[in-house]
């Protein structure tokens, strides 16, 4: 059971890479690309890459360090690169007692940096994440001038 459990473990690792390095190539966060409408005001989102520190929760390991969750490091990719907005996340971490996970969730994007709250499939547990992000501000509406009538 351990060996099959190592081999899923393995499995979305390299799906989850394959995906955060296909990004760029689909004109994803990096670099100039394609950007998807959203909304009825014509706003635009690109996906964004987050960075930082996580701390897993329960499931399996038991969160054996002193601050009562398994921390480690964390690469994802987030739905969004707007600043003051929810995103959903997809990604993967090294945990410091040497495990690795594999998660989706849910994030709230500041000024370059996120907040992320999701569940390790890998580990079987809740993890909460910080990290940086490269965000942008939100475009104000666009200002229509009216010329006045004619007298």
């Amino acid at each position: 059971m351990r060996n099959e459990l190592h081999g899923m473990k393995m499995v979305f690792l390299a799906a989850s890479v394959f995906a955060a390095a296909s990004l760029p190539a689909a004109g994803g966060a990096v670099g100039p690309g394609p950007v998807v409408p959203i909304g009825p005001g014509g706003t635009t989102s690109s996906p964004s890459i987050f960075l930082g520190l996580t701390w897993t929760f329960g499931g399996l390991g038991g969160g054996g360090s002193g601050l009562g969750g398994t921390p480690g490091i964390s690469l994802k990719v987030l739905s969004t690169n707007e600043r003051n907005a929810g995103a959903l996340s997809a990604g993967v971490t090294y945990n410091f007692d040497g495990s690795f996970g594999c998660d989706i969730g849910v994030g709230l994007n500041g000024a370059d940096a996120t907040v992320t709250l999701g569940f390790d499939f890998c580990k079987r547990g809740i993890q909460l994440g910080v990290g940086a992000t490269t965000t942008k501000p939100v475009a104000a509406p666009p200002v229509v001038l009216m010329a006045p009538p004619p007298v």
